[in-house]
């Protein structure tokens, strides 16, 4: 498996717009595509100035009138949005790509920073091509493989970073080991066991043990 790091800017794309009009930090946790039109995205939004559910959600209907929204606060401005998209292009080029988003972070100048993983670098290739084609400014930051990315497993860093974003490692904490169960279909007993593996190897390698 490989994966790219990847600098976007999406003409007419809401995520960055979102990002800028609302002061807010944007995560794409998760996106599928439903058919060749439409994608269901799960985000994590981080107002900066404390934006409230409804300030959002009309930021969201004005900037993406195809959107669907459903918002969840987790704590003053740290919410998690559910969204199907209408008329989302950026799915289905990832599916016919075969790529998958691992992650998708909104940058304070509208662009976006994807995480892609592929089965081989063609892949990610021909999705960079479609991109362009579309009309998209890509830069490539990194291309690895997979199993070079870190201490960690791939399996163990995906339920670590799901916790994170979820705000179980907020202060207070804002995700509990049910509510981690619920979005990833795991025992909570799984969970606990394999974000405690996780932390002893990252705490082991920053302490050099």
């Amino acid at each position: 498996m490989r994966t790219a790091k990847l600098l976007l800017r999406i003409p007419g794309n809401w995520i960055g717009e979102l990002s800028m009009r609302c002061n807010a930090s944007v995560k794409v946790l998760q996106c599928v595509p439903a058919d060749r039109t439409t994608g269901r995205s799960l985000l994590r939004i981080e107002a900066l100035d404390g934006k409230a559910v409804q300030g959002l959600e009309d930021a969201l209907k004005s900037i993406g009138p195809d959107c669907h929204v459903d918002l969840a606060t987790l704590g003053p401005g740290k919410h998690i949005a559910s969204v199907t998209n209408n008329a989302c292009l950026i799915c289905n080029l990832l599916n016919e790509a075969d790529c998958f988003l691992d992650l998708a972070v909104s940058q304070p100048d509208g662009k976006i920073a994807w995480s892609v993983i592929a089965p081989r670098s063609e892949n990610i290739g021909r999705l960079i091509t479609r991109l362009k084609e579309m009309g998209c400014e890509v830069e490539m930051l990194n291309l690895r493989d997979q199993e070079e990315d870190g201490p960690l497993t791939f399996h163990q860093e995906k339920i670590l970073r799901t916790a994170y974003d979820m705000g179980y490692y907020d202060i207070p904490r804002t995700a509990t080991l049910a509510d981690l169960s619920d979005r990833l279909g795991m025992a909570r007993s799984t969970i606990d066991v394999v974000l405690r593996r996780a932390e002893r190897r990252l705490i082991g390698e920053h302490i050099g043990r």
